[in-house]
């Protein structure tokens, strides 16, 4: 039975991903086992996703998958090469034969001409954002067919994941899957929408009924009665937690977390101690040179505390568990197959027989869990624990 892995955020999930999961699943075969990775309580761009991660992973069920492990949030709080590198590790551990990827052209033999040729290139500082002067490096040093691969967006995060392949000599191959709509698309008037224009949407009308034609009948159902008893992320107020965080920072404390390095840490802190809002502490700060995905990512780091040793070793040794979020009723054989290679984790207090690390590395899912729910709109939605009373969601 060929396993496919699927990285992903579905941050919310939609039809669009609804439609990658059936092209893979039609393509794969119907005896196939679709794998998701997803990011949990925060996501790659450094914020809290919009809904819990159980949600998420349930719909994603609804929408086609067999199953949903959470990639640990030391990777899903990465870089796109740190992500990459959790997510294909993870999904070899977990015995996936493949690596699905939706991208708007290109085919697998392209991103691991982009693979083998970022692996070339050495960090060089300059007065762009490092993803930028990768991208110029690698355009210099491929062929013109394939450079023009960069240009569309999500041409980096699946080079990452052929680069990630390659790194770790992995038998995992990398399937890309030729999309529908564009990623950063921020309107809603084609088929598909994007997360983005999705996101953005419900955020300034905090209701979802007229976006039910890019929903699927789940996510439609239980996105209403999420919003309505206000459990979704306020961004505005994760902000003023970063800001009243960082009033207490120190530059000296900065040092100590992942990022901050090159006197970033000085800019930092005098911007976050002039500014009213965390919005407006960020613009300041953002120069060519910094990525605002980058900046977003610090600010989480101000607040959850990861630590370097954590991400560190993290990169070395790899995801240490795989933690189930959903599942579809027909693949308990294929969890106890597993469980061979991988603890698995369905309850918390299960846990104790992990590895140090990977004690470290749950322990921060949870902190991006609690976090994230005391950032939700409503007041009685902003519970403590939910990882330790929620269990997998079974469709």
């Amino acid at each position: 039975m060929k396993r496919i892995a699927v990285i992903a955020e579905f941050n919310p999930f939609h039809t669009g991903h609804a439609w990658l999961l059936s092209q893979v699943r039609q393509q794969a075969g119907p005896q196939s086992l679709i794998v998701v990775i997803m990011s949990g309580s925060f996501v790659q761009r450094g914020e809290p996703a919009l809904f819990d991660k159980w949600h998420r992973a349930a719909w994603a069920v609804e929408g086609g998958a067999d199953l949903v492990f959470e990639l640990p949030a030391v990777y899903s709080l990465s870089s796109a090469d740190g992500f990459a590198l959790g997510g294909v590790w993870l999904a070899s551990r977990l015995g996936c034969s493949h690596l699905a990827c939706g991208v708007e052209r290109g085919t697998a033999d392209d991103f691991y001409a982009l693979a083998r040729a970022a692996q070339d290139i050495r960090p060089c500082r300059g007065r762009e954002t490092a993803g930028r002067r990768q991208t110029i490096a690698l355009a210099a040093r491929i062929r013109e067919q394939t450079a023009l691969l960069l240009d569309q967006p999500n041409a980096l995060l699946a080079a990452s994941y052929a680069k990630a392949i390659v790194q770790q000599d992995l038998s995992l191959q990398f399937w890309p899957i030729l999309r529908q709509g564009n990623h950063h698309d921020p309107s809603l008037a084609h088929s598909f929408a994007s997360a983005s224009a999705l996101r953005q949407d419900i955020i300034q009308t905090g209701r979802c009924q007229h976006l039910h034609r890019y929903l699927t009948p789940q996510a439609r159902e239980d996105m209403a009665a999420l919003l309505s008893q206000g459990a979704y992320t306020d961004y505005d107020r994760y902000g003023d937690f970063i800001l009243f965080q960082n009033r207490l920072l120190t530059p000296e404390m900065l040092r100590q977390l992942p990022a901050f390095n090159e006197g970033l840490e000085n800019r930092w802190h005098r911007c976050m101690q002039d500014s009213v809002t965390y919005k407006e502490a960020l613009a300041a700060i953002k120069t060519r040179r910094y990525a605002y995905s980058r900046l977003c990512r610090m600010g989480a780091y101000t607040l959850l505390s990861p630590g370097r040793s954590l991400m560190d070793q993290s990169y070395q040794l790899g995801p240490q568990y795989a933690r189930l979020l959903a599942l579809s009723q027909k693949v308990s054989p294929y969890i106890k197959e597993i469980k061979k290679e991988l603890p698995v984790i369905t309850r918390i207090t299960a846990a104790d027989s992990l590895s140090p690390l990977g004690r470290k590395q749950l322990a921060l899912d949870l902190r991006c869990t609690d976090m994230q729910y005391y950032c939700f709109h409503g007041t009685q939605a902003r519970l403590s624990r939910q990882d330790y009373y929620q269990s997998p969601r079974i469709r």
